[in-house]
């Protein structure tokens, strides 16, 4: 695997990157409107980029965390939109890097969930789309884009079905992983620019090497999770695997909440650590 050097991730990150429009810019379109809708997502985020948030450094998705991700999504169904306020109070913006949907600048509002979406074409950052999506009390989304843009032939070469599923799942994949990244025990590699890091040499639980070049221009975390549960055990009710929010107190007493996986079990009989379940990679 191999993590290039992307202009939209300089412009965010190097103080003196100078914004070029001919290596940061939007995908071609006969579509007038839509033209203007995604040039003034780069504008936008231009005026982003001048208050100098904080983005941090890239986060690149390992395939155990995403699997991790998907058993768990259900769990903060019910919060949403409490997680939303709750990124918005801490400030939270980021770049996350998908195989999925490519490069993914984010950042929140007040109950809003802000998404830009490049793609890497001859090492020319392209923005392909970006929208926001408006969080409410009853944990609805209200999503804000231009209407006709997910239908333009020119911007998008899938059938209009998985197109319609884009918003929903690049936000369901945004919350998901800032929630495990908080409430769970994550692990955390960094990978230095311009090096090689075997990913089996420092997670032992990986099965498969998985080299990682490191060719962007910035350090990369690379994002992992490892779990270790208890099963339990016996020949009576069968109960499948599930994760859970659960409240823990710290060392000064302050209750704060993990998220946690209950791995398959029967009720009623002996308990044992679970070993850690091997990963496809």
């Amino acid at each position: 695997m191999v993590i290039r050097k992307q202009p939209i991730i300089s412009w965010l990150l190097e103080e003196n990157y100078a914004f070029n429009p001919s290596r940061i810019t939007i995908l071609q379109t006969s579509n007038i409107q839509h033209i203007g809708y995604l040039m003034n997502g780069i504008t936008w985020l231009g005026e982003l980029v001048k208050n100098k948030p904080d983005w941090g450094l890239p986060e690149l998705l390992m395939p155990s965390f995403e699997k991790v991700m998907q058993k768990s999504a259900k769990s903060f169904f019910n919060i949403d939109h409490q997680l939303f306020q709750e990124f918005y109070e801490e400030n939270v913006c980021g770049i996350l890097l998908a195989k999925e949907f490519g490069t993914i600048v984010y950042g929140f509002g007040e109950n809003k969930l802000f998404v830009w979406l490049f793609k890497t074409i001859n090492d020319i950052s392209v923005l392909y789309n970006y929208f926001y999506f408006e969080s409410t009390e009853n944990n609805v989304r209200r999503l804000h884009c231009w209407p006709s843009l997910i239908n333009d032939p020119e911007l998008y070469d899938t059938s209009k079905e998985d197109r319609h599923k884009l918003y929903e799942s690049v936000a369901n994949l945004l919350i998901t992983y800032l929630a495990v990244k908080k409430y769970a025990k994550v692990e955390t590699i960094i990978v230095p620019n311009k090096t090689i890091t075997i990913v089996e040499d420092i997670i032992k639980e990986y099965k498969h090497k998985e080299k990682v070049r490191n060719e962007s221009g910035q350090k990369v975390i690379i994002m992992d999770s490892r779990w270790f549960v208890k099963i339990i055990n016996d020949n009576d009710i069968f109960v499948r695997g599930f994760f859970r929010l659960q409240n823990k107190k710290n060392e000064l007493g302050e209750w704060y909440k993990e998220l946690i996986y209950v791995d398959s079990f029967v009720r009623h009989g002996y308990h044992r650590n679970a070993k850690i379940e091997e990963e496809d990679i």
